[in-house]
């Protein structure tokens, strides 16, 4: 435990022996963890998987595997990838102090991952606002999830509703969202795989995760008091069931 306490974390994580990791995050961001956590109980809360004799779960992005430590409170077999090996690395030696049956990493993309069967409940926080191609990341995503898909990210703060002409005039395609594209960290742990990304309304996320095959879409309500990004809207949580 002690070299766990000599390096610098991004999450503040509940030590055995009552202390706190110690963050790089700033003070006035660190709000953002709990309110993750909370909305992604209320997403275990809500699923039919949870607790379930042999379910399983995916963290897809896991970075320190903070929310994997959740899933393995409910799940009896939790798998974590994240692209960043030192990430990996971190996820492990917390998890080995804190979980050392309940869960497994692997240092792999979404798109290099290939599971042999789907995962009942699929967690992604802080991926798609990092990547260039949400549209098959959510594809992917869809593929691997047996219930329940929680998804949390940036959104656009508009959207951009209407309709866009097809060949002529006469022919006009309905707009079902829009995208933003912005400049990426892919150097960074918390950045994505390539330098662009494309940061989703709510209309285009909501829209790509029913034409996936999702048959219910629901984003989780924040509360007063939970991070400022989600009450102001600039940030989601979505609960997407087969």
């Amino acid at each position: 435990m002690q070299a766990i306490k000599q390096q610098q974390w991004f999450y503040e994580f509940d030590l055995p022996d009552g202390s706190k990791t110690d963050t790089c995050v700033k003070p006035h961001v660190r709000k953002i963890h709990a309110t993750r956590e909370k909305m992604l109980r209320h997403a275990l809360s809500n699923s039919a998987s949870a607790s379930a004799p042999g379910a399983s779960a995916l963290d897809v992005a896991c970075h320190e595997g903070y929310y994997s430590l959740v899933l393995a409170e409910y799940f009896a077999s939790v798998t974590g990838i994240d692209k960043n090996p030192d990430s990996i690395d971190k996820a492990r030696a917390i998890t080995a102090l804190l979980a050392p049956e309940r869960i497994q990493f692997q240092h792999c993309s979404l798109e290099a991952f290939a599971p042999h069967t789907r995962f009942d409940f699929v967690l992604c926080y802080g991926l798609l606002y990092h990547h260039e191609n949400p549209v098959n990341l959510i594809r992917l995503l869809a593929a691997i999830t047996g219930e329940t898909l929680c998804l949390e990210t940036q959104v656009m703060p508009l959207d951009l509703l209407g309709q866009v002409e097809d060949g002529d005039y006469t022919n006009q395609r309905e707009i079902k969202g829009c995208f933003a594209l912005c400049a990426d960290y892919p150097d960074s742990s918390e950045g994505g795989m390539t330098g662009f990304a494309m940061v989703p309304s709510k209309a285009a996320l909501s829209y790509l995760l029913t034409a996936s095959g999702f048959s219910s879409v629901a984003f989780v309500e924040p509360q007063a008091d939970d991070y400022e990004q989600f009450t102001r809207g600039h940030r989601v949580v979505v609960v997407a069931k087969k």
